[in-house]
């Protein structure tokens, strides 16, 4: 059972009546065990440190918050703002900040994004999210197996590197998709790729997206100057931006693939109607003349020529046929011009 599955108030979990969803405390051989949250007072004092993930849009979980003299004002500001921006602020020895991360849904298949908050202090690690984020579920649920976990900042960088393992499927899926988007084109079946192209494309940029808000965040962490930021912290963000940066170069490829196979397909399609464009406008070309003597010939006036012929028919039928051959001699005539010049 995932720690979302709790039903923290059936189990009277003091945690729950604070808004917190739940809190791990790091102690014995690293691991992670649920407890009650003590006062801050508590935790610098005693051992290991602890994960907290508070549920920001209970009313009970912000009033807690607001309530916790330890953090910074930035910190605060950043827990309880709907601030939708990819933000890093460090206070007082704390590290505040939002990035974005995938949002979790019942069927683990939604592709929308939301923000985690988080705040990062000596012993504890203070996350937030309005909605249930896919990174911390599967953080939560490799702790509860037993999962050992060092420090704050490695929890920070694990939960970090459980959504880049998301966004690492993400752009192999993509991959996949453009690569049987070109297959149909190199195999003849244009329509099936124009159908799908579209939305590959939607999903390239939006990826491509999210990729680049997080490799600018964790970039400019790494290059944080060194009176701001510790090396520990810097290296952290070094490593998380390396990963990143491969991802963000197979998602990039992706959307480039996906645009020019767009591109390819809007070509093709392009021609083909100027094909049948050209098929129009020659038969259009070709039945003027018959349709000009046949409109002549079918006036119902005095004086017509070969009204009173036994043959006039076959004779305006004649005319009509030559000059619509007249007319294709002369425009078979004009294109050869063309394609020689």
């Amino acid at each position: 059972m995932s720690v979302m599955d709790k039903d923290f108030s059936m189990l009277g979990n003091p945690n729950e009546q604070k808004g917190l969803l739940f809190a791990f405390h790091f102690s014995e051989k690293n691991r992670g065990h649920y407890q009650t949250v003590p006062d801050y007072q508590a935790i610098a004092a005693g051992d290991g440190f602890w994960w907290v993930h508070a549920h920001l849009t209970d009313t009970r979980c912000r009033e807690w918050i607001s309530s916790q003299e330890w953090l910074t004002d930035e910190a605060r500001e950043i827990l309880l703002s709907h601030e939708l921006h990819d933000r890093v602020e460090t206070n007082e020895g704390q590290l505040a900040g939002v990035f974005v991360d995938a949002k979790l849904d019942f069927d683990g298949e939604d592709e929308e994004m939301a923000e985690l908050r988080f705040v990062l202090a000596d012993r504890i690690l203070l996350t937030g999210r309005r909605r249930s984020l896919r990174s911390v579920e599967n953080t939560s649920i490799a702790i509860e197996r037993g999962k050992a976990i060092e420090s704050p900042l490695e929890l920070l960088e694990e939960i970090v590197d459980r959504e880049a393992d998301y966004m690492a499927k993400a752009a192999s899926d993509l991959g996949h998709a453009v690569d049987a988007i070109e297959d149909k084109i190199m195999a003849g079946y244009v329509n099936d790729a124009r159908a799908q192209t579209p939305r590959v494309r939607r999903h390239a940029i939006k990826l491509h997206r999210q990729m680049s808000r997080l490799l600018v965040l964790f970039r400019r962490v790494e290059r944080a100057p060194a009176t701001r930021l510790p090396a520990d912290l810097r290296d952290a963000a070094g490593r998380i931006a390396q990963r990143l940066e491969s991802i963000y170069q197979e998602v990039h490829s992706s959307q480039d693939r996906a645009r020019l196979l767009q591109d390819e397909v809007s070509a093709y399609l392009a021609n083909e109607t100027n094909k049948q464009l050209y098929v129009l406008s020659m038969l259009t070309a070709l039945f003027l003349p018959a349709t000009l003597v046949s409109g002549f010939f079918g006036m119902n006036t005095k004086g017509l020529p070969f009204a009173e012929d036994d043959y006039g028919f076959w004779y305006a039928f004649g005319i009509a046929a030559v000059a619509a051959l007249l007319t294709y001699l002369a425009l078979a005539y004009i294109l050869r011009q063309r394609s020689v010049e």
